[in-house]
C-alpha cells in the first residue's frame, strides 16, 4: 500500500506526512495491521464498506475501553487499573511537549510503566495485531543520552507490556528512517544497526538486571548487568551504560521482529521461569528501555540520567501491575551427547624399538552428560552439571611468556561463566575465584624414565553445582561446589612394562558468597569464603600441592551524595597447608621469593602459610571533575592460587589520580577526557619497588571516530624480582606510551589502530603496532582482521643462576642475564556467516610467529645495581660449544668452577583455528559441529652457526605450513527440557 493511502481518516494522513502517529489510527481486525495505531498496513482492504465496518468496530471497542466516570485517567507512564482509550493516549501537541528531560534523583519519582494481565494467547510473530495490545498503556517518553543529553528522541518509539501466568510480553513499535536488518551470532555485536533493549531488575535490588536486546533483523543479545553504578541511564557501565555484563547467560525466551514501512516491530515473550524475583503477591520491578539508533547516531533511554551523573541499575524506572505470578516450571534439564575424532601426529621415541602403545594417531571418543537447573523458590536456583563437555569452546590464543608468572586466560566454559559475577570480590581486589582452576590440566606428569605415556589434557569434573539467589530481606547468596577426579596416566619404559602414575588427586573446590544491600543498593556489605581440599595421603604429588587452601574476606561499597562519591574497601585473609616440601615451594614461589638473601628466610619446618590482602579506595565518579585515592597492602604470605589468581605479594601501594571528563557533545567533540595518575609501591622491607606517573586523554569526534593516548614515566626504583629469588637489583628509569585511533564503527568497513612505544635508560626499547578491521559485506556476513607486530630489546632478560662460593659479592651465587631481541607477528582472523538468527558458521584462525635472539650471557655485577659484567671481556672466559651452548669460566684461572649455559634463542611458529557450525534447532537446544586444527613447532639452536632467533617472515610462513597439523572433529547435540 502506498503511504499516501490511509482509508481510516485524516489522522492517518497526518502520519503519512511525517507527524506523530495518532492512536486513533488502527486496524485491529487486520491480520497484518500495525501496532498501536501506527497506520502502516501491508494488506489493506480495497472496498470502503469493509473499511467502514472495521472502523466502526474500532470505535465501539474504543468506547468500551473508555474509563468510567470518576475514574482517574492514565498518562503514558501508567497509573490506575483501567487502560485509557487510544485517543486519550495520543501524544500531546508539540507545543506542550517539554523539549528537555527533567532529572530527578529521587528514586520514588522515577517514571512508571504498567503491565496488564491478559487471559487470551498472544502469538509471537512480530505483527502485534492482537486487540489485547490496546489494553496496555504505552510508554512513549524517551530522552537522548547522546548526543543531545536530555533532549527528546528524534524518531518516536512506543512500548507496551502484557503478562499472563507464565510470561511477560513486550511489544515495541520503533520508527526508523534507515532500517538495517543486520544479523550476527547471538551475543555478538552489531555496530551499524538500530538496537532496542529492555533491562529488567526483577529483584528490584538496584544492582543487577537482565538485558534483552534485539534489532530489526532478529539478532538477539541477552546478558546480566550489575554493579549498581555505571554512568548515564543504561544498565551496567560504559559511557552509554548498557554494553557491559555477563553475556554467557543464555535464557530461553522468544522474540520476533517485522519490518514495516518506516518502522520495525519487536514482540517479546520472556517466561517468568527465566527471571528471579521475590515471592511478593504484587511485584514492583526496576525497568529500563534503551534504544541505540546507531545509523543516526543517537542513544536514548526511557528513565533518563544525565551523562554527568552516576547511573546504571539504580536509576531505572518502575514496572508495576504484575500480581500473583509464580516462577513457572521449576526444572530444566539439558542433556548432551558428543563424539570426538582426533587425528594427530604421534611422535616416536628415536631411542625406542617400538611405537607409542597408547595412541594410534586416529582415535575416537564419546561422552554424555547433563546440566540441571532447578528453581528451589522464585528467587533461588540450583544449577548442577555432571561430566560437562566444553568441546565447542574456542581455543586459547598463542602466547610467548618469558616472565616468572603464568598467563591468565579468559574463562569460556558456559557453566562457570554464567553467574560468575556473584563471586567477584571487592573493586580491584584479589581474584579469589578463578574458575579455570577447576578442571585444569593435571599438575603432575609421567615419571622421567617413561618412554611413552597416555595423556590427560584436563582433569575430569565429576560434578559441579551452584546455588544462588536473594532473600526477601535483601541478602544475596551464592554457593559453588565442584569435585574433580583422581587422574592417572599409563606409562611404559624401555622394558615395555606398563605402569600407572598419579598426576592429579581427588579435589574438592568450594566458594560461598553473601552480600547485603542497604539504602537502595547504595551500601553493599559482602563476605566470601573459598576452600580447596585435596586427598594427598600417600600421593607422589604431596610435596608439590597444598592439602588444603582457604581464603575469603569481607568487602564494602558505600555511595553517597546522589551516588557521586563512593568508598570501596576489602580485607581478605588466606591460609594454605601441606607438607614441609609443599610449603617451602610456596615460600620460594615467584610471587614472594622468601629465599632472597636480603629479605625473609625460608622456614623449612613450616606446614602452613598465612597472609592477608587489604585495600581502600575513595572515588568521585560523577560530574565534570573526577578523582580517586587508593591504597592497598598484600602481605608476603598471602596465597590464593589454588582457586584464585595471584601474581604478586609483599606489596604496599598508594595511588592518586584525577581528571576532567566532558560527556556532552560540543562544537568539536562528542566527548573528551584528560587525566593524570601517580602511584608508588613498596615491599615489606621498605624498599620502593615501583613509581609511575601517567598522563592520559581521549576523545570522540563528531564523526564518531575515537582517539586515545597515554604516556607513562617510571623513575628509577629498586627491583626485588629481577634476580628471581636473588639479591635486590635496580630498575632504570623508563617510559612507555600508546596512541589509539578508531573509525566510525557503523560503516561497512571500519577499524582502528594502536601504536605503542617504550624505552629505558639502559638502552632497552619496545615498539609495535596493531590494527583491527571489520568488513561487513552484507546483512549476514562479517570479516574481522587483527594483525599486530611487536619488536623489543630487553638489555637484561633473566637466564638462570649458578651456585659459586667465590661469588661473595652476590651472596654465593652468580645471576646470569642476556640481551634479548624479540619479534612477534600475529594475525587473528574471524569470519562469521549468519544464515538465520538461529544458524551460524564461525571461523577463527590465528597464525603466530615469534623469534627471540639471545646475546651472550652476562652476570649481575653487584646488588642494588643494574650493572652487568660481560664474560670474556669484563670477567672470566667464554667459548661456544659444538652443541651451541656456552662454556663459561667466571674468573678465568681463578678457583671458580666452569659451567655451561644453553643458548635460549628460539623460533616459534603456530597456526591455530577452529570452525563452529551452530544450529539452535529449537529454543534452548542446539547442534554443534566443530573442527579444530593446530600446528606448532619451537626450534632451538643445535650448533653455533644456527640462524635460530632471526625473524624471516617468508621463511617462517613456508616452514609453518610444512608442520604436520593435528585435526580434531567434534559433534555435540543438546536438548532442552522443561518438564
Amino acid at each position: 500500500m502506498d503511504r499516501g493511502e490511509f482509508p481510516y481518516g485524516p489522522g492517518c494522513a497526518a502520519y503519512a506526512e511525517g507527524k506523530n502517529p495518532p492512536y486513533s489510527c488502527v486496524g485491529l481486525s487486520s491480520v497484518n495491521s500495525s501496532f498501536a495505531g501506527v497506520g502502516v498496513f501491508q494488506t489493506p482492504r480495497p472496498s470502503m464498506p469493509a473499511c467502514s465496518f472495521r472502523f466502526a468496530t474500532f470505535v465501539l471497542l474504543s468506547l468500551a475501553l473508555l474509563p468510567r466516570s470518576g475514574e482517574a485517567q492514565q498518562g503514558s507512564q501508567g497509573g490506575g487499573n483501567a487502560p485509557s482509550a487510544p485517543a486519550e493516549r495520543a501524544r500531546p501537541d508539540s507545543a506542550s511537549v517539554p523539549s528537555m528531560a527533567t532529572y530527578n534523583p529521587n528514586h520514588d519519582e522515577a517514571p512508571v510503566a504498567r503491565a496488564v494481565r491478559i487471559d487470551v494467547p498472544v502469538s509471537i510473530d512480530g505483527n502485534l495485531d492482537e486487540p489485547v495490545w490496546m489494553s496496555a498503556p504505552p510508554v512513549t517518553d524517551f530522552w537522548q543520552y547522546d548526543p543531545g543529553d536530555g533532549e527528546r528522541l528524534s524518531e518516536p518509539i512506543e512500548v507496551r507490556f502484557l503478562y499472563d501466568d507464565d510470561a511477560l510480553y513486550i511489544g515495541a513499535w520503533i520508527s526508523d528512517r534507515d532500517i538495517r536488518p543486520r544479523l550476527a551470532r547471538r551475543d555478538g555485536y552489531t555496530n551499524d544497526t538500530d538496537i532496542f533493549s529492555i533491562y529488567i531488575d526483577s529483584y528490584h535490588d538496584h544492582r543487577t538486571a537482565y538485558r534483552f536486546a534485539v534489532n530489526a533483523g532478529g539478532w538477539v543479545r541477552d546478558l546480566i548487568v550489575g554493579g549498581g553504578g555505571g554512568r548515564g541511564g543504561g544498565g551496567g557501565g560504559g559511557r552509554a551504560g548498557g554494553l557491559g555484563g555477563d553475556d554467557s547467560w543464555d535464557p530461553v525466551w522468544e522474540v520476533e521482529t517485522r519490518i514495516g514501512d518506516g518502522a520495525w516491530y519487536a514482540e517479546y515473550r520472556i517466561p517468568f521461569s527465566q527471571l528471579r524475583f521475590s515471592s511478593a503477591e504484587e511485584q514492583v520491578w526496576g525497568i529500563q528501555l534503551e534504544r541505540k539508533n546507531r545509523p543516526v547516531p543517537e542513544e536514548t533511554f526511557w528513565s533518563w540520567t544525565p551523562s554527568t551523573e552516576s547511573g546504571g541499575v539504580p536509576r531505572f524506572g518502575h514496572l508495576v501491575g504484575i500480581r500473583g505470578i509464580q516462577p513457572g516450571k521449576r526444572l530444566e534439564i539439558l542433556p548432551y551427547f558428543a563424539g570426538r575424532a582426533e587425528y594427530l601426529e604421534i611422535p616416536r621415541d628415536p631411542a625406542s624399538a617400538f611405537g607409542n602403545p597408547f595412541r594410534s594417531g586416529s582415535d575416537y571418543f564419546g561422552s554424555a552428560g547433563v546440566d540441571l537447573k532447578y528453581r528451589v523458590t522464585s528467587n533461588f536456583t540450583l544449577d548442577a552439571t555432571f561430566n560437562p563437555d566444553f568441546g565447542q569452546v574456542e581455543v586459547d590464543p598463542s602466547v610467548i611468556n618469558l616472565t616468572a608468572f603464568e598467563t591468565r586466560f579468559q574463562e569460556r566454559r558456559p557453566f562457570f561463566v554464567e553467574g560468575g559475577e556473584v563471586f567477584r570480590f571487592g573493586t580491584g581486589g584479589p581474584t579469589l575465584v578463578y574458575s579455570r582452576r577447576i578442571g585444569r590440566p593435571p599438575h603432575g606428569g609421567a615419571p622421567s624414565d617413561a618412554v611413552y605415556s597416555s595423556e590427560v589434557g584436563a582433569t575430569t569434573i565429576l560434578g559441579a553445582g551452584k546455588l544462588a539467589g536473594k532473600t526477601a530481606n535483601g541478602w544475596s547468596l551464592g554457593f559453588l561446589d565442584a569435585v574433580t577426579g583422581r587422574e592417572e596416566v599409563s606409562w611404559m619404559g624401555g622394558d615395555r612394562s606398563e605402569q600407572r602414575h598419579e598426576v592429579e588427586p581427588l579435589t574438592n573446590y568450594f566458594a560461598g558468597r553473601a552480600r547485603r544491600e542497604l539504602r537502595s543498593g547504595q551500601t553493599v556489605i559482602g563476605a566470601l569464603i573459598t576452600g580447596v581440599n585435596r586427598r594427598l595421603g600417600g600421593s607422589p604429588l604431596a610435596p608439590d600441592l597444598h592439602s588444603s587452601a582457604f581464603s575469603g574476606g569481607i568487602d564494602l561499597v558505600n555511595q553517597w551524595d546522589n551516588r557521586m562519591w563512593s568508598l570501596d574497601a576489602h580485607f581478605s585473609p588466606s591460609r594454605v597447608s601441606g607438607t614441609r616440601e609443599a610449603i617451602v615451594s610456596t615460600q620460594r614461589a615467584s610471587s614472594r621469593y622468601y629465599q632472597r638473601p636480603d629479605a625473609f628466610r625460608v622456614d623449612s619446618a613450616a606446614t602452613s602459610l598465612t597472609g592477608y590482602s587489604a585495600s581502600m579506595e575513595l572515588e568521585k565518579e560523577a560530574g565534570f571533575y573526577r578523582m580517586e585515592i587508593a591504597g592497598s597492602a598484600v602481605s608476603p604470605g598471602y596465597e590464593v592460587n589454588d582457586l584464585g589468581f595471584q601474581t604478586d605479594a609483599g606489596r604496599r601501594t598508594l595511588s592518586v589520580s584525577g581528571g576532567l571528563e566532558q560527556t556532552r557533545s560540543g562544537p568539536r567533540f562528542r566527548s573528551w577526557n584528560i587525566g593524570a595518575r601517580g602511584s608508588s609501591s613498596w615491599n615489606y622491607q621498605g624498599d620502593r619497588v615501583a613509581n609511575e606517573i601517567e598522563l592520559r586523554g581521549g576523545a570522540q569526534f563528531l564523526n564518531l571516530s575515537r582517539l586515545g593516548l597515554s604516556l607513562v614515566l617510571r623513575p628509577e626504583a629498586t627491583n626485588d624480582r629481577l634476580t628471581r629469588g636473588g639479591p635486590l637489583a635496580q630498575s632504570p628509569t623508563s617510559y612507555s606510551g600508546f596512541v589509539n585511533f578508531g573509525t566510525d564503527r557503523r560503516s561497512s568497513l571500519s577499524g582502528g589502530a594502536r601504536i605503542w612505544f617504550g624505552g629505558d635508560r639502559a638502552g632497552g626499547w619496545d615498539y609495535g603496532a596493531g590494527v583491527n578491521a571489520a568488513w561487513r559485506t552484507d546483512s549476514n556476513t562479517e570479516l574481522r582482521l587483527e594483525p599486530w607486530l611487536g619488536r623489543s630489546y630487553n638489555t637484561a632478560q633473566y637466564l638462570t643462576s649458578e651456585a659459586d662460593p667465590t661469588a661473595v659479592g652476590t651472596f654465593g651465587r652468580r645471576y646470569l642475564f642476556a640481551g634479548l631481541h624479540q619479534t612477534t607477528l600475529s594475525l587473528t582472523t574471524r569470519f562469521n556467516v549468519l544464515f538465520t538468527p538461529d544458524i551460524s558458521l564461525e571461523l577463527y584462525v590465528e597464525p603466530f610467529l615469534s623469534s627471540g635472539r639471545y646475546q651472550p650471557p652476562k652476570e649481575l655485577a653487584a646488588p642494588r645495581t643494574f650493572e652487568f659484567n660481560e664474560y670474556g671481556s669484563d670477567v672470566g672466559t667464554m667459548e661456544r660449544l659444538p652443541s651451541g651452548e656456552y662454556r663459561i669460566d667466571p674468573d678465568g684461572s681463578g678457583p671458580a668452577e666452569a659451567f655451561d649455559v644453553s643458548n635460549r634463542s628460539f623460533n616459534f611458529r603456530s597456526l591455530l583455528g577452529n570452525a563452529v557450525f551452530r544450529w539452535e534447532w529449537r529454543p534452548g537446544s542446539a547442534l554443534f559441529l566443530v573442527w579444530q586444527q593446530s600446528r606448532s613447532v619451537r626450534l632451538r639452536p643445535t650448533s653455533p652457526g644456527d640462524r635460530i632467533g632471526e625473524f624471516d617472515f617468508g621463511h617462517d610462513v613456508r616452514e609453518l605450513f610444512r608442520v604436520h597439523p593435528d585435526n580434531i572433529f567434534q559433534i555435540k547435540v543438546n536438548y532442552w527440557l522443561n518438564p
